[in-house]
């Protein structure tokens, strides 16, 4: 799981939001394959309970995987599902993470939503790798610190 900090959530929001925009989308959100919310878009407009979405979108690409993988398949790039009025379009960064972007049809389509992906993509996984660069270097300083050499009686007069 990332460890996110306020400002690396920001950075997140923004480009989430301005792919939202651009793409004409509801909303964006931004979910480990766990099924945990990482970041979203700002759409106020746009309510649901994210942690459920996050949860089931998880699952839904967790199968998907592996139907695919039935099939031959080595991996999973994509998935969409519709509605009468709304698309779900699903896409994995760096396989890891889920993207996915709700739209109304009539306001966006596929096509739109995939173009708009291909340019953020980079950006979002910049973003990421630069949270697990610094959540590495930070699990790796507790390592750095020989226990044995603190004399904990006296640490604390």
């Amino acid at each position: 799981m990332l460890s996110i900090r306020p400002e690396e959530d920001g950075k997140l929001r923004e480009v989430l939001t301005e792919l939202c925009t651009e793409s004409r989308a509801k909303v964006v959100f931004l979910i480990d394959k766990a099924g945990q919310l990482i970041s979203r878009s700002d759409a106020p407009a746009y309510t649901s309970n994210d942690i459920t979405f996050a949860s089931l979108t998880a699952g839904n690409v967790a199968a998907s995987e592996a139907l695919s993988k039935l099939l031959g398949d080595k991996m999973l790039n994509h998935a969409f599902t519709e509605t009468d009025d709304e698309g779900i379009y699903m896409s994995l960064v760096e396989q890891k993470l889920i993207l996915v972007v709700i739209f109304e049809k009539y306001m966006s389509n596929l096509g739109i939503i995939r173009v708009k992906l291909k340019k953020f993509k980079p950006f979002i996984s910049k973003i990421i790798e630069s949270i697990e660069v610094k959540s590495e270097r930070e699990r790796n300083i507790g390592k750095e610190i020989n226990i044995e050499e603190i004399d904990i009686d006296n640490l604390f007069e």
